[in-house]
């Protein structure tokens, strides 16, 4: 039997505006009432120690946080707080009596527009992932930050977490988790937050420590058809909120690869990347990965006296956590060669979802390290301005510094330009040489006339357009010095099938 209050919030009478039928969603921590056009969701007065909702005016503060914090991201969604009111023992959404209760008031969102739904069936467009990861990025760059938020950065209160991880799932080893995997996750851990406390202060001092979202999982994300929203930001427990924006980010690739989208996971991670610049957040990717698959484990396990599937659910993310122990990738190097609007970036793109590959673009390097957006554009003329040559240099040579960190760190790097240049290539071939990687060029061809249609409708960070491709092809240097073992000619011209290219790669290289 539910409370008087959620009874009377049931009826659809209850509501000021006009409603068929209300549905309920119940969780642990709230009743969220849904009437069609608005939601209302009502926390309930618990205290599980990491959260207290226990007295009216703590109700109160948190709604307005969950206010606060979520429309930064989707302030369309989230309109307002509302008092619930009781009169002669009748409730009332801001009518006559005392203020009882407070719900949070939010616009509805279809259920069919929740991020994972649409990838299971297959309506997602991978210009969505894009979006969302440049989204992200930018949502993170503009999240506020101080020395106490940047405070949570340092290892010692990272190690709260981890350890309330630990802590709270010992009773569920032999049941949930095997004693080995908890025994060696638990090692790895704690072992990683000693041996890497330089790279977790590194982070604090760059500013890389955030009031980010907390909860960013493919079911907080909806899409319809134009627009993102992204829902549901922690606001009950500030340090699960505060964080290196890398905990977010190895959140949702988690949940993506969980739900068997991996490419799509790559996909968001890179245009997260191609904003952001943060390559260095890879160095944290795999430990923040563990720390998410395992809390999902952890609150699965929870559910196992109400819920029996929780308990498949539960062994199933332990073991995510425990098989990003064992990943072990073999690095290569990809690099495209090629006129401006020949199919590079889109080349690299397909292939770096499917090989599982970090992607470096000189669109997107140059602008950052002169301190611009990279959807800045800046139109200059050919070989001027930011595409001088003395800023060309450092672009490239500043692709190759981050492509051998990238590779340091495990992963295969595909770097995404024009290299129209022997000098440029030969960056390539010494890095490959020097690392002792598999490299190849990646030279793609089509016709003048499709150059040019496809640099009239692009729609991309690059400044490439029509007006500059006859100067371009006049400085290009034919890549005739590569030997044919290190290059690969792709005809753009016409539409080709990029997995079984991927697969040729694999196979050449993996």
């Amino acid at each position: 039997m539910y409370p008087p209050l959620v009874q009377a919030m049931l009826d659809p009478s209850f509501y000021p505006h006009e409603v068929e039928k209300v549905e309920l969603v119940e969780t642990h921590i709230s009743w969220v009432f849904l009437t069609g056009l608005y939601a209302y969701k009502v926390k309930k007065a618990v205290d599980y120690g990491f959260l207290d909702f226990t007295t009216l005016a703590k109700r109160k503060f948190f709604v307005k946080e969950e206010l606060r914090l979520n429309r930064r991201l989707s302030p369309e969604v989230y309109l307002g707080m509302v008092e619930i009111r009781e009169n002669e023992g009748r409730f009332s959404l801001e009518g006559e009596g005392e203020t009882v209760e407070v719900a949070l008031k939010m616009r509805e969102l279809k259920r069919d527009w929740r991020l994972d739904l649409l990838l299971k069936e297959r309506l997602l467009t991978p210009q969505v992932m894009e979006l969302l990861g440049r989204r992200i990025a930018l949502f993170h760059q503009e999240a506020a930050n101080d020395p106490y938020i940047s405070s949570f950065g340092e290892p010692e209160k990272v190690m709260v977490n981890i350890k309330e991880n630990f802590d709270q799932t010992e009773q569920f080893i032999d049941l949930t988790i095997p004693r080995t995997w908890y025994d060696l996750l638990k090692d790895y851990s704690f072992g990683f937050l000693r041996d890497q406390r330089d790279l977790f202060f590194k982070r604090v001092r760059e500013g890389f420590v955030r009031e980010g979202h907390g909860d960013l999982h493919t079911e907080n994300i909806y899409w319809d058809g134009e627009k993102l929203y992204i829902l549901d930001c922690i606001e009950f427990n500030e340090r699960f909120r505060y964080q290196d924006n890398a905990s977010d980010v190895a959140f949702l690739t988690m949940d993506l690869e969980a739900k068997g989208f991996e490419k799509e996971s790559w996909r968001f991670l890179n245009s997260y990347l191609e904003i952001s610049g943060d390559f260095a957040l890879l160095k944290l990717l795999k430990f923040y990965k563990i720390y998410r698959a395992y809390v999902r484990g952890k609150i699965e396990s929870f559910k196992l006296t109400v819920d029996q599937e929780a308990k498949g659910r539960a062994c199933n993310y332990f073991e995510m956590a425990f098989n990003y122990l064992k990943i072990k990738r073999n690095p290569f190097l990809l690099a495209t060669c090629g006129l401006i609007g020949s199919g590079k970036t889109t080349l690299a793109k397909e292939l770096a979802s499917r090989l599982g590959a970090i992607l470096v673009r000189s669109d997107s390097i140059r602008k950052l390290s002169l301190g611009l957006r990279p959807s800045e554009h800046r139109f200059e003329p050919f070989g001027e301005g930011i595409y001088s040559s003395g800023i060309t240099e450092r672009t490239y040579k500043l692709m190759i510094e981050i492509a051998r960190e990238v590779i340091k760190d495990g992963y295969p790097v595909i770097l995404d330009g024009s290299f129209s240049k022997k000098w440029q290539r030969n960056l390539v071939r010494e890095l490959g040489s020097e690392l002792q990687v598999p490299y190849l060029f990646l030279y793609t061809k089509c016709p003048y006339e499709l150059l040019l249609e496809r640099l009239k409708e692009r729609q991309d960070i690059s400044d490439g357009r029509p007006e500059i491709l006859d100067d371009q092809i006049k400085a290009f240097e034919i890549p005739d010095e590569l030997p044919q073992e290190f290059l690969l000619e792709v005809d753009t011209q016409k539409p080709f099938d990029y997995e079984v290219l991927a697969g040729k790669i694999k196979e050449r290289f993996l």
